[in-house]
């Protein structure tokens, strides 16, 4: 398991006028190690007081651990609550992003190629880290610690908003209070009057988790009121499916739930044990099959549909009978793919009452990308047909319209299993 350490060196020689010495690790890399102006030596120690970073830990808390990565651009605002340089004081920071995404916390390592401080440079390499949540917040706790040991009564009130934090932390109210205004993009107590009330109200019908992936499917001020409109949407949807499992079956269900593997790999390995249990044979489902497996009308899979609803995200709805799905898309094969999606939400979340099928990077969404990329287009079926350690843009074309899913699945798959590099998936998305 991946570790993370942040660790205190007092000044040298006891002298007041030199900063304390900070070293940060995640695993074998040290995020600190940094080359000084006019030294070829690397050095593992950022000279650095700890007070401002354990401020910025304590204030940031919510969101660093709630709240991942956008899926637009990173803005300003985003980059205050979870990039390192934002500690500021007057020091430079390692080039880092920090985000959560439930059982886990990512970090981002970026090239220190903008250096504004010439008199070092950071050289960790570039890298993407998940961390199990546990092991940041033991990290973080020790850290702030071990700063208030060290500073004493020079903390500038360090210890009284630690002392708070801890108190929201483990009040189960006021953590899932804290929890909902980080998914939503807010710092505590900054969103506005009635929001978090009103999706509180609707966790009574619906559950704290999908309230949770609706938060985070439209952030901001009008969270409350798309999620009404995707209510509505789903509620006077004719789209119905039903899950093709016993829900009393221990698998896959179960794949739903670790903080030792990623969410794609738990997805593929459930599209896998799902297709073996209903006798998928090797290659695609057609529409007709996959009706039958969903238990829905093969013509909502078949032909171009416009949209009935003009809403920020699908979304699921348990009912009854099955779920009721408010379908954004207009295309056959985007379709097949939100209505698997839904098939892998009713998998990961032990089929909760609601789900949201959103651009959201949670650990929920990527799942359910991931389930329905794995369901519609097993890697292996896929490589067995395009037949090539170098497959072009006729054999990804080619490729789309035998399984009956969008060519940026093709190419994502193909990324995502090495089969093309990252540039050169990047070069063929710029020239369509």
């Amino acid at each position: 398991m991946i570790d993370f350490q942040i660790g205190i060196e007092e000044a040298r020689n006891g002298n007041c006028s030199e900063p304390d010495r900070l070293r940060i690790r995640l695993g074998h890399e040290c995020l600190t190690r940094l080359v000084r102006r006019g030294s070829n030596a690397p050095d593992d120690w950022l000279h650095a007081p700890p007070v401002p970073l354990a401020f910025w830990f304590i204030d940031n808390w919510w969101r660093l651990r709630w709240e991942p990565a956008p899926y637009a651009d990173l803005n300003a605002e985003w980059r205050l609550a979870h990039h390192l340089s934002s500690v500021g004081a007057g020091y430079h920071w390692p080039n880092v992003s920090i985000w959560g995404e439930g059982s886990r916390v990512g970090f981002a390592v970026h090239a220190d190629a903008n250096n504004l401080q010439p008199s070092l440079k950071f050289v960790a390499q570039p890298r993407l880290t998940y961390v199990a949540s546990s092991t940041v917040e033991d990290a973080i706790d020790r850290f702030v610690g071990h700063v208030l040991e060290h500073v004493g009564n020079a903390s500038d009130g360090l210890d009284a908003e630690y002392r708070q934090l801890q108190a929201e932390r483990t009040d189960s109210t006021v953590a899932t209070w804290r929890k909902l205004e980080a998914m939503l993009g807010f710092d505590p107590d900054d969103a506005p009057d009635g929001l978090v009330d009103g999706l509180e109200t609707l966790t009574e019908r619906y559950g704290s988790e999908p309230l949770q992936e609706a938060a985070l499917a439209h952030q901001g001020e009008g969270a409350t009121e798309a999620l009404n409109n995707c209510i509505e949407a789903a509620e006077s949807s004719n789209v119905l499916i039903r899950t093709p499992i016993a829900f009393d079956t221990p698998d896959p269900r179960e794949v739903g739930r670790s903080s030792l593997e990623p969410p794609w790999r738990l997805a593929v390995s459930a599209a896998k044990q799902l297709r073996f249990w209903l006798n998928v044979p090797p290659g695609p489902i057609r529409n007709t099959r996959l009706s039958e497996i969903v238990g829905t009308n093969v013509d909502y899979l078949g032909t171009k549909r416009r949209s009935t609803f003009d809403v920020p995200y699908a979304l699921r709805l348990r009912q009854e009978s099955g779920s009721k799905l408010a379908l954004r898309s207009t295309w056959s094969h985007t379709r097949r793919f939100e209505i698997c999606r839904s098939l892998g939400d009713i998998i990961w979340s032990h089929d909760d009452a609601m789900g949201p099928l959103s651009a959201a990077k949670s650990e929920r969404q990527k799942f359910q990308r991931a389930f329905a990329q794995g369901f519609l287009c097993p890697f292996d079926d896929l490589r067995a047909y395009i037949n090539t350690d170098k497959p072009g843009e006729d054999d990804i074309h080619a490729a789309a319209r035998h399984f009956h899913v969008s060519e940026r699945l093709i190419e994502t798959t193909l990324v995502n299993n090495q089969v093309i590099d990252q540039a050169s998936f990047e070069q063929m998305v710029d020239a369509s």
